[in-house]
C-alpha cells in the first residue's frame, strides 16, 4: 500500500505542516479493495488524516485504504454538510434559567423530564447525528484478508455496531497495520438533487504534528449524471465507423487490473523458482564437498 502525499503547503505558528492531494473517485461498479483511494498513514500524535468528498445518485459509495502505524485508540470521525450540532443563537443562559425554574417549581416533574433525556441521549444514533443518511464500514487486512471489523448499519446490540460506536468516539483500541474505509448511503436514505458532501477525518491520539488533507474529486458517473452497471464492463462488440472495436472504460480498467495480478503472480512464481534452484544447487554443492572431503 503506498503512503506518498505531495509537497508541503504550509507550516502554522506551532510548527505543524499541512500537506494536501486530490484523487479522482471511480464508478460504483468499480469500488472495490483494490481501487480504494490511498490516503496515506496515521501515527499516535504525529499525523491527523482528513479526506473530503460527495455522495449523490451516480455515485452512492467510497473505499478508502489507510495504513496505522501505531497501536492505540483509533478515532475515525464522519462529518456531513447535511449534519448541524450548533444553534444559530446562543440561548444557553436562558434555557439553564428555565431548568432552575422547573427544578424549584416541580422537583418530581423536573426529575422525570430529565430520565427522559436520559433515555432519549442513551438512544441517539452518533452517525445520524453527524451524518444523516450515510454510514460507515472499517476493515482490517488480517492474514492476507479483509475482515470487517466495524460497521455503523449492524444491530446496535452487535459487536460490529458497538466497535463503529467506538472508533467514532475515539475509543476502539487498533492495531498498527492496513485498514479500509467503506462510506456510503443507507438503503433508506433520501438523496437530494446536489447529493451529500461529507469529511472523514483519522487520528490517533490527541495531537499530530502533520495534518494530510485529500480532496476527492468526482467519478465519471458524477459528472456524466449515469449509472454504470455491470453490463457496461462487458466487451462492446460494436465497430465505429473506423472499423475498430471499442470497450468501455469501467472494462479496460478491469483488464488492466487482471494484467497487474497477472504480472505479480508471474513474479511471485519466478521467485519461488529461483528460491527452488538455489535451493538445489546449494545440496549440490555441500553433496560434492562431502565427496571432496572423503
Amino acid at each position: 500500500m503506498s503512503t506518498n502525499i505531495s509537497g508541503v503547503t504550509n507550516r502554522d505558528d506551532n510548527g505543524r505542516y499541512s500537506w494536501e492531494k486530490s484523487v479522482v473517485d471511480v464508478n460504483d461498479v468499480d469500488e472495490s479493495f483494490k481501487t480504494a483511494r490511498d490516503l496515506g498513514y496515521t501515527r499516535l500524535n504525529y499525523a491527523r488524516v482528513t479526506t473530503v468528498s460527495t455522495l449523490d445518485k451516480y455515485d452512492q459509495k467510497d473505499m478508502y485504504a489507510i495504513q496505522l502505524q501505531s497501536n492505540g485508540n483509533l478515532r475515525i470521525t464522519m462529518k456531513s454538510g447535511d449534519s448541524s450540532d450548533e444553534k444559530v443563537l446562543d440561548l444557553s443562559k436562558y434555557e439553564s434559567a428555565l431548568e432552575d425554574i422547573k427544578r424549584e417549581l416541580n422537583p418530581l416533574d423536573y426529575a422525570t423530564d430529565e430520565l427522559d433525556k436520559l433515555k432519549k441521549d442513551a438512544a441517539k444514533d452518533i452517525f445520524e447525528q453527524n451524518a444523516p443518511g450515510l454510514y460507515m464500514k472499517v476493515y482490517m487486512t488480517q492474514h492476507g484478508k479483509q475482515v470487517l471489523i466495524a460497521d455503523s448499519t449492524a444491530d446496535k446490540d452487535s459487536k460490529l455496531y458497538q466497535a463503529a460506536e467506538d472508533i467514532m468516539n475515539g475509543d476502539y483500541r487498533a492495531k498498527k497495520g492496513n485498514y479500509f474505509i467503506e462510506t456510503g448511503f443507507k438503503s433508506d436514505a433520501e438523496i437530494s438533487k446536489d447529493g451529500s458532501a461529507y469529511a472523514l477525518q483519522i487520528q490517533q491520539g490527541t495531537s499530530y504534528k502533520h495534518d494530510y488533507v485529500t480532496k476527492e474529486y468526482k467519478s465519471e458517473d458524477s459528472k456524466n449524471q449515469k449509472t454504470t452497471t455491470t453490463k457496461d464492463m462487458e466487451l462492446e462488440a460494436s465497430t465505429n465507423t473506423y472499423g475498430t472495436t471499442t470497450i468501455s472504460a469501467a472494462y479496460a480498467a478491469q483488464i488492466q487490473a487482471q494484467s497487474y495480478a497477472t504480472t505479480a503472480t508471474m513474479l511471485s512464481n519466478a521467485y519461488l523458482n529461483l528460491a527452488d534452484i538455489n535451493t538445489k544447487t546449494n545440496k549440490t554443492a555441500q553433496m560434492f564437498s562431502t565427496l571432496l572431503n572423503v
